[in-house]
């Protein structure tokens, strides 16, 4: 079983963003029963650190980092799945370059390994291929455009 970390960085959408993925998430419970990630608040990962110590030993380094990054608006519009067990909204091609970007050089700043991304914002992980089906079915019409 793979320990969930006890601290993440991560970007944050806007509160009308979080809370329209937040209201996806609802009704999507309502149609489909509970699924990974169903209460959990809208966001991008950039890294996940173990445990406290952990967090000590890098906090510097990546506050170094974040002072380099140079800010990009970025846009979100579409919607889409890894497999069928994550249903999630995904950036355009070029903003998706700018944030994957942003985490490969966040992980080999602090000297981590890291063997691929893909950022985007989750709304359901953890689905079987019936669930991951109703999840398409119900946003197929949803427009995103973050």
């Amino acid at each position: 079983m793979r320990t969930i970390p006890l601290y993440s960085l991560v970007i944050i959408p806007t509160i009308e963003q979080r809370n329209l993925i937040k209201s996806f998430k609802k009704s999507l419970k309502e149609t489909i029963g509970w699924f990974g990630s169903a209460n959990s608040d809208a966001h991008i990962t950039i890294i996940n650190l173990e445990n406290e110590l952990t967090l000590g030993l890098y906090i510097n380094q990546i506050k170094d980092f974040c002072k380099t990054i140079i800010p990009q608006k970025v846009r979100f519009d579409s919607l889409d799945s890894f497999s069928h067990h994550t249903f999630f909204i995904s950036p355009d091609e070029k903003s998706q370059l700018y944030l994957n970007n942003i985490i490969i050089d966040m992980h080999k700043s602090i000297g981590f390994d890291i063997k691929n991304t893909h950022a985007h914002m989750t709304i359901a992980r953890g689905l079987d291929s019936e669930k991951m089906k109703k999840a398409q079915e119900q946003f197929n019409t949803t427009e995103i455009n973050f």
